[in-house]
């Protein structure tokens, strides 16, 4: 059984999607705190780089949105000052100050800006309507070569000139019915919008993706999901309405309403995964386990034996551990919403069949994914190299901090090394006259190093100037390493 548990309250609102039991995916958005993606904004060039290709365009945030040459499509007066998509340099395109209307293509992460284009997209739960794009497109999960001539045929028709869809897998089988009411509903989208851009201002939102719940709806609910779960009455309501108006192919889905006293992420285990998937090691049934690390750079995945001895021989348990590993991955990428480029480091296989092996297994996973991924290959060190489309922010995102005193890196300051900054430190005072005493305060690690190892110098140092010393502990909370006191 497919399910969708959705949570909300006054603070944030979360949706989960189980498959059998198992959750595959978590979507969490707190009040005033949705995605950026799929936001349309009128903004001002602020920089162009020739030789970067790109432009940076002032559209109300915080940092300027990054805006590639390709990205730029045609404009008609009515918008800008006569942008023409050629073959010209960006520099002849775009000059510093013109006004232009982008989408956001992926929201800003670190000290990256939002990546914006001039290609936008209005999604529908049938289709994506491309305002300014004649082109149709129809989603390759849709493999049936008659009903996709058939979508093609039937989209031809109905989608008015100068505009163009994405045909959504959601699409197949479906009767024009459908598409006419959300193709008119989309297009009236674009006609507000449309409206909006001739009056905002530089900086202006004109056009926001609804939120978590209407996602879910357009994106998630379809023939494959049997129930919903809500813990709002109100949020339940909306979704028979909306299931009445768009959904008419899928009446054997149930919608309910929880109303018992535990929370519905605990009572249906979705907490418990969370919590798991915040680690960095992931235990696997047969005993191995993979180990996921994010960079700057990429994501990099790992998996281990760890106590799967098998049955059977090496290469057969190792063969079974990288197939169980292979689906998991496929879940966790999912499950924690990373992206990006993803390095899968197998336990070594010798044979090339079982190699292909696990590549069809991850294949198969991460074909259910709703992400867009894509395997490259095995590398000549028997890596896999993939990436996955960037759409939200990591799951760690909404539960976890840097940490101060590793300011991300996993690692402190060692003892030695903070002894020796302390001995610097002194070294640079013992000829003061004025002080009679120094107090070190520091953490109990480092001040059983002093002991250990170093006060008979520290004193020897100090005493040369009629010094005397103290050390004691820290709070535990303090950030600092050590602090130094003198006292005259």
């Amino acid at each position: 059984m497919n399910q969708v548990v959705i949570n909300t309250n006054r603070f944030k609102t979360r949706a989960a999607v189980l498959e059998n039991g198992k959750v595959m995916e978590v979507h969490i958005e707190r009040e005033g705190e949705g995605t950026l993606n799929g936001n349309i904004y009128k903004g001002k060039v602020a920089n162009v780089l020739p030789g970067m290709e790109s432009a940076f365009v002032n559209i109300g945030l915080e940092k300027n949105g990054f805006l590639y040459v390709k990205d730029l499509r045609d404009f008609e007066e009515k918008y800008l000052t006569g942008i023409v998509n050629s073959i010209k340099p960006i520099e002849e395109l775009l000059n510093v100050g013109d006004e232009v209307v982008v989408q956001v293509l992926s929201d800003p992460r670190g000290s990256k800006g939002a990546r914006v284009t001039t290609h936008y997209t209005i999604p529908g739960k049938f289709l994506v309507l491309m305002p300014n794009n004649n082109h149709i497109a129809i989603s390759k999960k849709i493999k049936d070569e008659i009903e996709r001539e058939r979508l093609e045929k039937l989209f031809s028709e109905i989608v008015p000139e100068g505009m163009g869809v994405i045909i959504r897998t959601a699409a197949e089988g479906k009767s024009i019915y459908h598409f006419e009411k959300e193709l008119q509903y989309l297009i009236k989208k674009w006609e507000e919008i449309e409206i909006k851009i001739k009056e905002a201002k530089p900086g202006e939102l004109l056009y926001k993706d609804n939120g978590i719940v209407s996602k879910v709806l357009r994106d998630i609910i379809g023939n494959d999901i049997d129930e919903i779960i809500v813990d709002n009455e109100d949020v339940y309501w909306e979704i028979i309405d909306y299931v009445r108006a768009f959904s008419e192919g899928i009446p054997k889905m149930k919608i309910k309403l929880y109303t018992e006293k535990e929370e519905i992420f605990y009572k249906y285990g979705i907490q418990k995964e969370i919590e798991k998937s915040l680690e960095v090691t992931t235990m696997l049934e047969c005993g191995g386990s993979i180990v996921i690390e994010k960079t700057e750079a990429l994501v990099s995945v790992d998996v281990n034996t760890g106590k799967n001895i098998g049955s059977m021989n090496l290469e057969e348990t190792v063969v079974k551990t990288n197939i169980e590993a292979a689906e998991e991955i496929a879940r966790q990428l999912r499950i924690r919403n990373l992206s990006g480029i993803i390095i899968i480091d197998f336990i070594d296989m010798k044979v090339e069949e079982d190699k292909v092996k696990v590549l069809k297994v991850l294949e198969e996973n991460l074909a259910k994914d709703r992400v867009k991924t894509n395997i490259i290959h095995f590398t000549d060190l028997g890596l896999v190299e993939m990436t996955r489309k960037r759409l939200g922010k990591p799951l760690s995102y909404y539960f976890q901090d840097e940490c101060p005193m590793c300011k991300g890196t996993g690692k402190i300051k060692g003892s030695r090394a903070i002894v020796e900054n302390i001995i610097k430190e002194l070294k640079e005072i013992v000829d003061e006259k004025d002080i009679k005493k120094v107090k070190i305060i520091t953490k109990e690690t480092v001040k059983e190093k002093i002991e250990s190892i170093y006060l008979d110098f520290i004193k020897a140092l100090l005493q040369k100037s009629g010094k005397s010393i103290e050390i004691s502990t820290k709070n535990r909370d303090s950030l600092k390493d050590y602090e130094i006191i003198l006292e005259s």
